[in-house]
């Protein structure tokens, strides 16, 4: 009787036994047969439910040499390799044909620009015209001008500080006086025709963000 040798199914020979051979080596043919199971399948502990379809899968990569993926790690997972081309650049989603571009590294942009902003105002403000209400409180003070006797031809005003016969006294004009007017109010100014104007000098921020383009796709 026939028997081959080996330890994997790979090793079993369809033929054998062939129909002629005795009964004398049939266990010999029955342990080599589940010895060469066991040895091709050493980890199998339980049922395997998958199908042919699953098991045909297996032997072709599921990602072929060559494609990329993002990984949220540090390290490459085994059988890749991480591939540092590409540092401190953002992503950018594309609906065409993938590529990169920008200047500026993502870490180093800063939302602050470098320079300084003048401002001028040019124009006037409206007029107003203040009312007594809005006057600080005040007086007007001076003197008066007595008049000389009244004797017909020779009546008039007299002088500060003469000391003519003619004048009434010793000559001196008495003080006037005239009561306190104004409310000391505040008033408004409207705006008028005033305009700001400002210029930026300096160096503005820079968003140029240097990027990788990137793609969602969806297996079949």
């Amino acid at each position: 009787m026939a028997l081959e040798s080996g330890t994997y199914i790979d090793s079993l020979v369809a033929t054998n036994p062939v129909a002629t051979d005795g009964l004398a080596q049939a266990d010999d043919h029955m342990r080599l047969i589940k010895a060469a199971i066991k040895a091709t399948f050493p980890n199998i502990t339980g049922a395997v439910t998958v199908t042919h379809t699953d098991l045909n899968t297996v032997t072709t990569p599921a990602f072929p040499a060559g494609t990329r993926m993002l990984f949220q790690q540090t390290a490459a997972p085994t059988g890749w390799t991480k591939d540092t081309t590409n540092d401190d650049k953002a992503l950018r989603v594309v609906s065409g044909t993938a590529g990169s571009g920008g200047t500026n590294a993502l870490s180093s942009l800063d939302a602050t620009a470098v320079g300084t902003v003048s401002s001028s105002i040019a124009g006037a403000t409206a007029s107003h015209i203040l009312t007594i209400a809005q006057m600080p409180a005040h007086n007007h003070t001076g003197t008066v001008a007595l008049r000389t006797n009244y004797e017909s031809g020779v009546s008039g005003l007299s002088p500060i500080g003469n000391a003519s016969a003619n004048f009434v006294g010793n000559g001196t004009n008495p003080p006037l006086t005239i009561n306190n007017s104004g409310g000391g109010g505040g008033h408004a100014h409207g705006v008028g025709t005033l305009a700001v104007t400002s210029a930026f000098t300096g160096t503005p921020n820079q968003l140029d963000i240097a990027y990788v383009d990137v793609i969602v796709a969806q297996k079949d």
